[in-house]
């Protein structure tokens, strides 16, 4: 059960973000923050007087913490101070998305290398944030070992964000690492609980500063000692992880997709094949001493840079399709096609499909305004192996798909030709 003390309150205001945290006998976490966060400006107010904040998170008097988001519905959670802190750090990221609703924020890792930016996309154990504080620990700028910002420029060239986090490392530290490291790591380390340690590098980029992107490695780590080595990948692989690791929503979905098409096509795209994070460090030391290829830009800059998703579309209840009438495209809908698969956003900005073969040709039936009769006709008359029945139910369930995604509208009924 909660305990319930007499309460200090102290709003922590941080630059550019707009709610406060909320830390009611929470004095002890000061020293955790500044040194996690050693870049990010912070005032300290009277918590009885502030805005609502972002979250809040209460001491207990034992030297753990109660944090509660600011969404009731998620349950309040006990940490020690550092697990506290990086809780923390996750409601800053979203408040840094909410006070810039047009930002791109990737799920990954992102060291310097020669100028540009270096991409590690979050895949589980694949040993990012291992591998981020192994390069820091030879002087390489880390910008992010979890989350990066995506600044997208006038030109369309794209830059990522520092956000001036210090690494996270996991302990213990496996025994296939060097003494070299291990003495680094117990070196810097300041904050630790022993199931995580904050890192205090040196080569930490200033939150806000910037360099372009330049290359896209997808971590690959194998348990058993392997070759280390590149493997190049097609950009369609690599676009379905910036989609789905991309933290900001708020943007427009269309945004969301040329971006990450822009990336996609434009960065040097690798997977890495490693066991030890030292090797595969020294690996890409060696292969980015110097680039070859331009940054990562917008193939696509039609789409208006300062666009955010019609939120209140997503809480209308879903259209329902009428066999009677005549459907098309729907209006602002953005569309790229890649390695024979095709990617759609609604012209809302809420979502993005992508669309199997068979939705794809539907799809490219909808180009001019047909009904659900017509379109089963065709695709009977182009496929009479299949039973009209199985067709019949296939196009129904994807019209109505398309509906419920804004990515068709009605037009005239039939019924009132």
């Amino acid at each position: 059960m909660l305990k319930a003390v007499p309460s200090i309150q102290q709003a922590v205001h941080f630059s550019g973000l707009e709610a406060p945290v909320l830390l009611r006998n929470a004095e002890a976490l000061f020293p955790v923050l500044k040194h996690a966060l050693p870049s990010w400006t912070f005032s300290v107010a009277d918590g009885a007087t502030s805005p609502a904040p972002s979250m809040t998170i209460t001491g207990q008097g034992d030297g753990t913490f109660v944090c509660q988001s600011i969404d009731p519905a998620v349950r309040a959670r006990r940490w020690d101070d550092v697990n506290a802190v990086c809780e923390m750090i996750v409601a800053l990221a979203w408040a840094q998305i909410q006070a810039n609703p047009t930002m791109l924020c990737l799920h990954c890792a992102a060291v310097a290398f020669n100028g540009r930016l270096v991409l590690f996309p979050n895949r589980r154990r694949s040993g990012k944030s291992t591998l981020t504080a192994v390069l820091a620990q030879r002087g390489y700028t880390v910008f992010s070992d979890d989350f990066l910002p995506i600044r997208i420029g006038d030109d369309g060239l794209m830059f990522g964000v520092a956000n001036g986090i210090n690494p996270r490392l996991r302990l213990p530290i496996s025994d296939g690492f060097s003494t070299n490291f291990k003495t680094w790591v117990q070196g810097v380390t300041e904050i630790s609980n022993g199931q995580y340690a904050y890192l205090g590098i040196d080569t930490l980029a200033p939150r806000g500063a910037l360099l372009p992107i330049g290359a896209i490695v997808a971590l690959d780590r194998q348990d058993s000692p392997c070759e280390t080595g590149f493997h190049v990948i097609e950009p369609v692989e690599i676009l379905d992880d910036l989609i789905t690791q991309n933290f900001g929503r708020m943007a427009h979905s269309g945004r969301i997709l040329a971006a990450s098409h822009g990336v996609a096509q434009t960065a040097l795209r690798h997977r890495l094949t490693y066991n030890s994070a030292e090797d595969a460090a020294t690996f890409l030391e060696n292969q980015f001493q110097h680039w070859d290829a331009p940054v990562a830009q917008l193939i696509d800059k039609s789409l208006p840079v300062g666009t955010t998703a019609d939120i209140q579309v997503m809480e209308a209840e879903p259209a329902r399709l009428d066999p009677d009438a005549e459907y098309k495209r729907a209006a602002g809908i953005h569309e790229i096609s890649i390695a024979d698969q095709v990617y759609v956003s609604d012209g809302h900005g809420v979502g993005i499909q992508k669309l199997n073969p068979g939705s794809s040709l539907i799809w490219g039936i909808l180009e001019d305004q047909v009904t659900l009769a017509e379109i089963i006709d065709l695709l009977c008359a182009a496929f009479p192996e299949h039973p009209r029945s199985a067709i019949a139910t296939d196009c129904a369930n994807t019209l109505q798909q398309f509906l419920e995604n804004h990515l068709i509208e009605s037009a005239i009924s039939l019924g009132e030709h």
